[in-house]
């Protein structure tokens, strides 16, 4: 409630109040001051941040592909079995590719064989063509089928070489440490080189996080990253509420070269590790990006603060005597929310006493509460008071006090309407001597 309608409805309180004394015999009444919950603005270290929603996925996810074709004849692996990298997951039938190695090596022994017997006949005519009883055309003839022979045995070993690996790929091994799948094909199926699927390997002990960030943020991170050598810490999280203790730190290294145009956002991707699992590729998730830390930041509870028609405020609790405190209205800037309902504000010292509940009706009759529970119990000096007679004592001693201050304001209220309403008075007077002319005789 704004503290100039306080005032005004105070006077009108009391006001009434010179009126019933007047009808009752003169008999005063008196009025406690208001109960509240003051909460005392605490001081604490807290990070800026950005809060958003993310993606996990895998450091690495791979297809498990055949690179050659054939009949599936064995399958080594158990459907959701944590693998290393070069174990055996299947067998394709190597039958037809140990046929086309024997058929390499046949073909290369074959080359080699006849490359000796050219290089031979080489060297038997090379001195009979330089005494001339061999044609040089011949001999060229004899030179060069033998450059043939070299070509066609390097061949014939990038055949047997490629029906090495041909062999070898009939045993489809694993490409990377992780977690496989379901079976895509099961034994006893044709597979195609490069088309079928048999399983799909996720590495989960360490995993990527895939977040969204605002792009007008972009550059507040990218600042941060700047000076804290090329990264920032985020929180990853459950997104359920009830699970978002489940949270586990990440670094974030990696900012995409582009901006989302319809969503204008910006992606960046995180990276931890994830030893028990707590994570798993495509979970959805909460991401906290922490940036700047401010030293010595005050909060208060986030129902504490009223919404001004200009700017936020707080009630803030002076203590006045014996248990009785002074409300006034104080503005504020907002900053962040943070865990428990309590947020950052600008305008207030930490160790102010903030007004969390309170009565607006019964501030009408003058901004002067004392501190209670929140369910109305009278706390003097830390201490709640549930004796009925030392209750009957507080109410007296602070009621009395309140009538002094509400006494205080009327005198001042009415000292600045005096004073306010002096230049319209000395007007009207003015006025009236100018249309009397007697008094002008005078």
């Amino acid at each position: 409630m704004n503290l100039i309608k306080i005032i005004s409805l105070l006077f009108v309180s009391v006001a009434f109040l010179i009126s019933c004394k007047k009808n009752e015999d003169k008999k005063s009444i008196s009025i406690p001051p208001t109960p509240a919950t003051l909460i005392k603005a605490e001081s604490a270290d807290v990070c800026a941040y950005i809060d958003t929603l993310g993606t996990i996925a895998s450091l690495h996810s791979v297809n498990v592909v055949p690179q050659v074709s054939g009949q599936i004849t064995k399958i080594y692996f158990k459907q959701g079995q944590n693998v290393k990298a070069g174990d055996v997951l299947a067998e394709i039938d190597s039958r037809p590719y140990e046929a086309q190695l024997m058929q390499a090596k046949g073909n290369l022994t074959q080359a080699e064989a006849q490359l000796k017997i050219d290089s031979l006949d080489v060297e038997r005519n090379r001195k009979l063509a330089k005494d001339n009883y061999v044609d040089k055309q011949t001999f060229d003839s004899l030179v060069a089928k033998v450059e043939v022979d070299k070509g066609i045995v390097e061949a014939s070993k990038g055949a047997l070489k490629q029906a090495q690996i041909n062999l070898d790929w009939c045993k489809i091994k694993a490409h990377t440490d992780g977690k496989v799948g379901l079976y895509n094909i099961n034994a006893g199926n044709v597979v195609s080189a490069g088309t079928s699927v048999i399983t799909t390997i996720e590495r989960v002990d360490r995993l990527y996080v895939d977040f969204v960030v605002a792009s007008q943020r972009l550059f507040d991170i990218q600042t941060f990253m700047a000076k804290n050598g090329g990264k920032v810490n985020i929180e990853v999280s459950y997104l359920e509420g009830d699970m978002a203790d489940r949270k586990i730190s990440a670094e974030v290294r990696i900012v995409l070269n582009k901006i989302r145009y319809e969503s204008s956002t910006a992606v960046l991707r995180g990276e931890f590790e994830n030893p028990t699992a707590l994570f798993w590729p495509n979970q959805p998730v909460r991401v906290k990006v922490n940036l700047n830390e401010t030293k010595n930041a005050v909060l208060v509870p986030d129902m504490c603060i009223q919404v001004g028609v200009e700017t936020p405020y707080v009630f803030v609790a002076k203590p006045y005597k014996d248990g009785v405190y002074i409300v006034s209205q104080t503005n504020i800037e907002k900053g962040q929310l943070y865990k428990n309902g309590m947020r950052l504000v600008k305008g207030i010292a930490a160790g102010d006493l903030v007004v969390g509940d309170v009565s607006n009706l019964r501030l009408q009759a003058g901004p002067f509460v004392y501190m209670a529970t929140p369910d109305g119990l009278i706390i003097e000096n830390g201490k709640v008071i549930t004796d009925p007679v030392k209750m009957q004592e507080f109410f007296a001693k602070t009621a009395k006090i309140a009538d002094e201050l509400r006494a205080d304001m009327m005198q001042k209220s009415i000292a600045v309407s005096e004073k306010l309403n002096a230049p319209k008075q000395a007007l009207i007077k003015a006025r009236e001597t100018v249309g009397n002319p007697e008094s002008q005789k005078k």
